[in-house]
């Protein structure tokens, strides 16, 4: 049997395996400082089925003018929405300007 003709067959499996194979992907649920209680609750919802699914979710959270005062209640609000959604922080809440964000997974 030919050496190439093999090693070519090998590489080609292993590519169709790596393409049926699919990971956790990144979805992103964006939140504000105003959002109403109706919506916070609906945002849940949404984040816990993608968690569910096995996804990871980014909670991303920015600030706009003068909201930059309540960087606490930044805080706060991640910390709750992890609470509602039974999740974990997978990464520390990180700032980029009047960015905020961390990224969730499931327990």
């Amino acid at each position: 049997m030919d050496v190439g003709k093999y090693l070519y067959s090998q590489e080609k499996l292993i590519s169709k395996q790596k393409s049926k194979s699919k990971g956790p992907s990144l979805k992103e649920v964006r939140l504000s400082l105003k959002i109403s209680p109706h919506d916070l609750e609906f945002k849940t919802k949404q984040a816990q089925k993608f968690l569910d699914s096995g996804d990871k979710v980014k909670i991303s959270i920015k600030l706009i003018g003068r909201e930059m005062m309540f960087r606490q209640k930044v805080y706060q609000m991640i910390e709750e929405f992890r609470k509602n959604t039974a999740s974990i922080l997978e990464s520390p809440i990180e700032r980029m300007g009047n960015h905020f964000s961390s990224v969730l997974t499931r327990k």
